[in-house]
């Protein structure tokens, strides 16, 4: 092969590789700056970090070596490129001959093709190199140096609004059917009113770790309120319906007590209250009530226990499933409800042990 040839043939390869690794590169690093730039951005919208976050998008050099690559593996081979140069030389088949056959009586007829050739030789275009990579560095350029605001966006204000409206609902429907202590009382609306602050002053992060936590909260109250319900109800079978008036009494102070604790007397129904000592959830003492007393009284803190648990499970601090069952069991227990005969007088005798 002619030395004009084989240097015109390296010439083209060179050419080839450049013009593909500036097309790989210039794509290959807009892509990195597009990852770059949002991992600055990133940093320094959620991590507050600003020194020194310029630096990763130098990382975006390692985008030419992998072009590099990709554009060595393109090159031509010597054959393509010598048919390369044939038909950008003239097409006349003398340059592929001299390629292929070597010193011939083709060889000086390869000089003129060889110098049309070489002129076409493929340049590297920069400006389309240029419009490949402005979107990747723009972007990049906005991620460093755009300011980013103090408050970072978090989900719609609408979200908390929406979260605190039922919280605030919940803790009405708590206050409203249990008789909470009062610094209890006002420590739940201390909280509330702290993430209804925090709300307002853009804190998303905090406030809905808040709401989180006061919503267990509110549900950990109405479950134990429902479990000394449960509590009282079995005692107040006991006292509907044990032959024995002392054990029916004391179920029934148990139960007055169990409601006492857990704020379950709230709002009682005149019925109720009227066996009670003025003010009070006990009996006055010393007394005893007949059988027909404690049957009648026990019935009605039944109905204000139901009444209660049902309003929990309205204000949606109980699960339907748990009132559904707590009422099942509430009616298989009032099956030792005794109905109290309305004829029945009461004497000094049914008031004694075993009377009725």
């Amino acid at each position: 092969m002619l030395p004009e040839l084989a240097a015109a043939v390296a010439a083209l390869r060179r050419r080839t590789f450049l013009v593909r690794w500036l097309e790989l590169a210039a794509t290959h690093v807009a892509l990195a700056l597009f990852g770059l730039g949002a991992l600055v951005l990133y940093l320094r919208a959620f991590e507050r970090a600003e020194r020194g976050v310029a630096g990763w998008l130098g990382w975006s050099a390692l985008a030419l070596v992998s072009a590099a690559w990709l554009a060595r593996r393109r090159v031509p081979s010597a054959a393509w490129a010598t048919a390369w140069l044939d038909v950008h030389g003239g097409a006349t088949g003398a340059i592929v001959t001299e390629g292929e056959l070597g010193d011939s009586p083709w060889s000086t007829r390869v000089g003129g093709g060889l110098a049309r050739a070489r002129a076409a030789l493929p340049g590297p275009r920069l400006d389309s190199a240029l419009k490949r990579l402005a979107p990747g560095a723009l972007f990049a350029a906005l991620a460093v140096w755009v300011p980013v605001p103090e408050r970072i966006v978090g989900p719609p204000p609408v979200v908390a609004t929406a979260l605190i409206e039922e919280l605030e609902a919940e803790l009405e429907a708590l206050e409203e059917e249990l008789d909470l202590p009062p610094d209890e009382a006002e420590e739940l609306e201390t909280r509330l009113e702290r993430i209804q602050a925090e709300a307002e002053d853009g804190q998303p992060a905090s406030t809905f770790e808040a709401i989180d936590r006061l919503g267990q909260r509110l549900e950990d109250e109405a479950a134990q309120a429902l479990e000394a319900a449960q509590q009282a109800a079995e005692d107040l079978a006991t006292a509907s319906g044990h032959p024995e008036l002392a054990t029916a009494q004391e179920a029934l102070e148990a139960a007055l007590a169990t409601m006492q604790d857990a704020g379950l007397a709230k709002d009682l129904p005149p019925a109720a209250k009227a066996g009670l000592q003025p003010g009070t959830l006990s009996l006055p003492p010393g007394a005893q009530l007949s059988s027909r007393e404690l049957a009648a009284l026990s019935a009605e803190l039944r109905k204000a226990l139901e009444a209660t648990t049902q309003g929990l499970a309205a204000g949606k601090l109980l699960d339907a499933s748990r009132l559904r069952a707590f009422e099942g069991r509430l009616a298989k227990l009032g099956e030792g409800f005794g109905e109290p005969d309305p004829a029945h007088e009461c004497d000094e005798d049914c008031k004694k042990p075993g009377g009725t």
